[in-house]
């Protein structure tokens, strides 16, 4: 017959190794390489995000210290301008030069000084006052005309607040020859009513206490510190120090708009620092480091999740190729009446399955030609001519069919000459290789399940003979429920092969199936030699395993496939006796046995 050629059927045209190439590319390549992109993307941002919150950390933890220091500076401002007494001995009008400095020794030289004393972030603490009587010198100046043209005299008598965090360029009071760069707290000392001079409490801050906050952060950090005039004070391993006042306070215009890598804080909500504000650019040292780390994982995996696959791709690939080819030549054989076997370790798997199959049917096949077809070829020319020529048109066709019209070639002589036995066992034998073939789905109904085992057991039966019994108990309620294709059959089989073979006594085996409190119920119970204690522990244990031992693969291959379909919930145990006999017992829960039929089954 010639089969009408469908459109898709292109792919069967295509050698197994490209499809298995084709395979490999798009189910395994490209997926791993797709997804380790994505992972190494998500890494990537997941890096950005954490390392971004913590330099955003650094970031407020360098504002809280600054803060510290000023709110510290300014609770010393509180503390001597709520000093009554302190405030009347500055307002003061002295008689003399020696009445003051006996007032100084006593009193106002270390009234001042002991704040800087006790707090290192205290450059210099000093008053300015209106008061003529006062001597310069130490802490304590009059205002003069040069004073009163600074920049931190005309922000705070210009201002309405009491205190004021400023920066600016002024003289050293220590050393008026020396300009320099100045982030001061200035305080006006006017908290009681009366006073007849105006004072003026300036405290300057250690610059190096807060280039020291910047360097704790240096690793991750640099640190601008701009003042409320966008003028950058501070920055890290520098705090511009000069004697050219064009070079005192820098100005960087990028900064009134940071950049998305900038963070910028404002030191607080509190008057006296607004519009000052702390700008930490990332170093980026760590967080390339970490991109680096990883990018090295994201390789490391990606070249151990593709080397993987791949080897094992090769060994499946090497593993179905090399018996495909095997099989295929010796099917060529055939149609030169060359019936040899495939001498070679076949496995259990389909393919396993189909090659002993194939030297069964050439065993078969050589036994009825030396016992029929050739001691009749003289008498049967016409037949033998009609044989030959299904064979020669078979010739340059590679198709499973062959095998089945070579069967039932042999299987009409067989009837000719009522070899009523092997006809059967052919019957049979043609049955399960078509049916091998041409099942598609891999859920079956129990009644064809059960159809396919008997006609396995009537093999089994020819072949031993009287010494072999089946019995079959299925509940007619559970024809209709579907289970994975050939899971019971590959118990029976399991059983024929490894039980009964050994044994000289009467065989016999049971297969039953039905529906109680549990679910559907199979049972698979044979009289064979059974399995030993520690055997049957290690066959157990290795069930579940994922370590293949190349022993027990079909009971392996059934568990894992109940697994798989019904999601780790079927049941599958092993009793035995040894000698005696060895039950299998499958258990699949009643709300899983019934499932919709698959619309364009083939089964």
């Amino acid at each position: 017959m010639k089969n009408t050629r469908k459109p898709s059927a292109f792919i069967n045209d295509i050698p197994l190794k490209y499809k298995f190439l084709f395979i490999y590319l798009l189910c395994v390549l490209v997926p791993i390489l797709c997804i380790n992109a994505l992972f190494y993307v998500q890494i990537s941002r997941n890096i950005e995000t954490r390392e971004r919150g913590n330099l955003e950390i650094s970031v407020d933890r360098v504002a809280y210290d600054l803060m510290q220091i000023v709110n510290e500076c300014v609770a010393i401002s509180n503390t001597v301008a709520a000093d009554r007494a302190y405030n009347e001995m500055m307002d003061y009008a002295y008689e003399d030069n020696n009445t003051y400095y006996d007032a100084y020794n006593d009193v106002l030289r270390d009234k001042l000084r002991q704040y800087s004393n006790l707090h290192s972030y205290i450059y210099w603490m000093g008053i300015y006052t209106t008061n003529p009587t006062i001597q310069n010198g130490g802490s304590y100046y009059v205002l003069s005309d040069s004073d009163k043209q600074s920049e931190w005299y005309s922000k705070i008598s210009g201002s309405s607040d009491k205190v004021l965090l400023t920066s600016y360029q002024g003289a050293n009071p220590l050393n008026p020859a020396r300009q320099e760069t100045y982030v001061s707290v200035i305080r006006k000392l006017d908290s009681f009513t009366g006073q007849p001079y105006t004072k003026y409490l300036r405290i300057d801050l250690r610059v190096n206490n807060v280039l020291e906050l910047f360097q704790k952060e240096r690793d991750y950090l640099s640190f601008k510190l701009l003042d409320e005039q966008n003028r950058v004070v501070l920055e890290s391993d520098q705090s511009y120090f000069s004697t050219d006042p064009n070079d005192l306070l820098n100005v960087d215009a990028s900064i009134s708009q940071p950049a998305s890598s900038r963070i910028v804080r404002s030191l607080s909500s509190a008057a006296y620092t607004k519009g000052w504000r702390l700008v930490g650019t990332p170093e980026g040292r760590e967080v390339n480091h970490e991109m680096s780390r990883a990018l090295r994982m994201s390789l490391i995996l990606a070249i151990l999740t593709i080397i993987i696959p791949t080897l094992l791709m090769i060994v499946i690939i090497q593993s179905y190729n090399l018996r495909v080819r095997l099989l295929y030549k010796h099917m060529k054989l055939v149609k030169y009446e060359q019936f040899e076997s495939i001498d070679m370790y076949e496995g259990k798997d389909e393919i396993g399955g189909l090659i002993r199959s194939f030297n069964l049917m050439t065993e078969k096949i050589r036994n009825l030609i030396n016992d029929v077809y050739k001691l009749e070829i003289q008498k049967k020319d016409l037949e033998l001519e009609r044989v030959r020529a299904e064979l020669n048109y078979l010739e340059s066709q590679v198709d499973p069919h062959f095998l089945f019209n070579t069967l039932n070639a042999i299987l009409v002589i067989c009837k000719k000459y009522k070899y009523e036995e092997v006809t059967d066992v052919i019957r049979n034998l043609a049955l399960i290789l078509r049916r091998l073939l041409s099942w598609k789905d891999d859920l079956i109904t129990v009644e064809e399940e059960v159809s396919f085992i008997v006609m396995y057991l009537q093999i089994e039966k020819f072949r031993f003979q009287h010494r072999f019994t089946y019995d079959l108990d299925i509940d007619p309620a559970v024809l209709n429920c579907r289970i994975p294709k050939m899971s019971i059959q590959a118990l029976v089989e399991n059983s024929c092969k490894h039980g009964l073979q050994s044994v000289k006594w009467a065989r016999t085996i049971r297969v039953s199936a039905a529906m109680d409190e549990r679910g559907l119920v199979i049972v698979v119970t044979d009289n064979g030699k059974g399995i030993g204690k520690e055997k049957l522990e290690w066959i157990n244990s290795h069930l579940q395993s994922e370590q293949d031992s190349g022993k027990n693969i079909g009971l392996r291959n059934v568990y894992k496939r109940l697994m798989l379909y019904y999601g780790g919930r079927a049941g599958f145990t092993i009793e035995s006796t040894e000698y005696e006999r060895t039950v299998i017992t499958i258990q699949i829960p009643t709300d899983l046995v019934s499932v919709p039929e698959v619309e364009g089954s083939n089964v």
